[in-house]
């Protein structure tokens, strides 16, 4: 690959996932700041490794595999517990916003309980990759990305109904 290839093909990764990896980097981490950071240290291990991707996967897939694993490291040197952050916005107009937002607090809340593989699992799902691409990233079967999704959902809808919110 020269380094026209590279350039091309790393600012395409970068905008085509830029949002998404950020996603993935506030569920591990919680905290703006800590996510940014991360986010930069993944993005220059991209460009570092990008010589040595041979396309066995799609781009974006090698691309997840790099956050996760960074973002497993990074979790590991900064264990240091943060707020969640409220992705929702300003102040609720209506109840039903009231409540929504709520939801969404109980069920990133109940995300966040997870143990980190679950954790994963679920926000891969929620970023609308397939159980194809879950199984690549994270090197368990499909099946299997099948049989923890069945535990993942029952764990967040038990964990909603302690908060006083019905099912997902």
């Amino acid at each position: 690959m020269n380094e026209t290839e590279r350039e091309r093909l790393f600012l395409e990764l970068f905008h085509e996932n830029r949002q998404r990896i950020l996603r993935l980097c506030h569920g591990y981490l919680n905290s703006v700041e800590d996510a940014e950071d991360l986010f930069q240290e993944i993005m220059t291990r991209a460009w570092n490794s990008l010589p040595g991707f041979r396309g066995e996967a799609r781009a974006g897939t090698w691309l997840y595999r790099i956050a996760v694993n960074s973002a497993l490291l990074y979790r590991r040197k900064r264990v240091r517990p943060a707020p969640l952050v409220d992705v929702a916005g300003s102040e609720p107009d209506a109840p039903e916003e009231l409540e929504k937002r709520e939801r969404v607090t109980a069920l990133r809340r109940a995300i966040a309980a997870l143990s980190e593989p679950d954790r994963l699992i679920a926000t891969l799902l929620l970023e609308g990759l397939s159980y194809k691409e879950i199984a690549e990233i994270t090197g368990i079967t499909v099946n299997y990305v099948g049989v923890k999704m069945t535990r993942i959902r029952q764990a967040l809808e038990d964990s909603l109904k302690e908060y006083g919110h019905g099912k997902l």
